[in-house]
């Protein structure tokens, strides 16, 4: 008998264990489970792969600037055609440089130099042959190559329509794989998906790292708002975080003609041209799209920049044209990333960087002959801190933009 009250206790005791491991289990599933997102999102169907095109070109902006040419005498032997002018590449800047991507967007800094070789396994050098695939290849420069010589000969009116104007894509997703260093090599993979309903668009940046069925970290950074001819308008922001260990995190901003409100809730000003950290990757296409002078080395681009708990004025600069290689093949890209960051931000946010602050920067490789699209991205907290993004695959885009819903 006393076998058998002995045997119901442990059943009991067992029992009462399971039940609160399920009551800790439910706990923790609601919450991780976050809430409906702020955006709701829009659909596309992705209908065709993009092949390599010329570089769009402003009619106004390709025409030249100088004053008018003299009459050649009759007779005369005709002057040759000038050339066009071949900036030499410059060097990248010694300085630390930042760009919110991946850090809460109260603390972003950080060098934009390559990390040194004890920083462990480093993305692999250009490979000059082409990815194997159905899509052919094309050379290096192959394209813009054509191009130039084509202008070459032309006249202004020529130079202007060798290339088609800018027009807003269909929805179009980029598929990136994730490589970096953290203590120790990290693997993941990263989407970037442009949307677009008439005058509506949605930017949507996504990164994990780890397996992708659970990896160990995710970020959704979402951009929605309005499409103007003085670029994007963002109206909303929502950022979420996943993480296995730690706390699930949402931000929300909301962006209108009279300034930002933050995600604490703070309303700040802001000029017409502010961004917000999604948008302004795809605002620089339209940039470098719709001002062809914007793609010389040394050129800077500037705007107001909207993070969770702040806005700042924020400058990137044109670096030298360098190929990257593709699933499409190598293409030359246009090299773009953050000036130096005493330069960008006020003096006490400086002062944390010299000091040593754990912040982040990016750079972006934008490609002229795939719709100005960016093929890479790198991230960077510090000189064992990185995470690089590189085309994964041939982007694809809807149909036309009817075919967004």
């Amino acid at each position: 008998m006393r076998r058998l009250r002995l045997l119901a206790a442990l059943g009991a005791a067992v029992l009462g264990l399971h039940a609160l491991l399920l009551v800790w289990f439910g706990e923790r599933l609601r919450a991780s489970t976050a809430p409906d997102p702020a955006i709701e999102r829009l659909s596309a169907v992705y209908t065709r792969e993009i092949a390599q095109s010329l570089p769009p070109v402003a009619a106004a902006a390709a025409a030249p600037r100088s004053a008018a040419r003299p009459q050649a005498a009759p007779g005369a032997p005709a002057a040759p055609a000038p050339q066009p002018d071949r900036p030499e590449p410059l060097e990248p800047p010694e300085a630390p440089a930042s760009a919110p991507l991946l850090a809460d967007a109260a603390e972003i800094s950080v060098s934009a130099e390559p990390p040194p070789a004890s920083a462990g396994p480093q993305p692999p050098d250009f490979d000059p042959l082409a990815a194997p695939g159905s899509v052919a290849a094309a050379p290096p420069g192959a394209v813009v190559a054509a191009a130039s010589a084509t202008a070459a000969g032309a006249s202004a009116p020529a130079a202007a329509a060798s290339g088609p104007a800018f027009e807003w894509p269909a929805s179009t997703r980029l598929r990136y794989t994730l490589t970096g260093w953290y203590q120790g090599e990290v693997h993941g993979e990263a989407q970037v998906e442009w949307l677009r309903s008439g005058e509506r668009y949605q930017v949507h940046l996504e990164v994990s790292v780890g397996p992708s069925l659970a990896p160990l970290m995710s970020r959704r950074m979402s951009s929605e708002g309005r499409i103007t001819p003085e670029g994007l308008r963002p109206q909303r922001y929502e950022q979420e975080t996943r993480q296995i260990v730690g706390r699930d995190r949402r931000v929300l901003m909301s962006l209108d003609g009279e300034g930002v409100q933050l995600a604490d809730g703070r309303r700040m000003p802001a000029r017409a041209d502010v961004q917000d950290s999604a948008s302004q990757f795809i605002q620089m296409v339209w940039l470098f799209s719709t001002r062809p002078e914007l793609r010389q080395p040394g050129q800077r681009i500037e705007f107001d920049l909207a993070l969770p708990h702040r806005v700042r004025r924020w400058v990137y600069e044109v670096g030298a044209r360098v190929p990257v290689n593709t699933p499409l093949g190598p293409l030359e890209t246009l090299h773009v990333r953050p000036v130096p960051i005493t330069t960008a931000l006020p003096e006490a946010a400086a002062e944390a960087v010299r000091r040593g602050g754990s912040l982040l920067s990016a750079q972006i490789w934008y490609a002229p002959t795939l719709q100005m699209l960016p093929v890479r991205i790198r991230i960077e907290q510090d000189a064992s801190t990185w995470l690089d993004l590189q085309l994964s695959e041939v982007p694809r885009q809807a149909g036309s933009p009817a075919a967004t819903k």
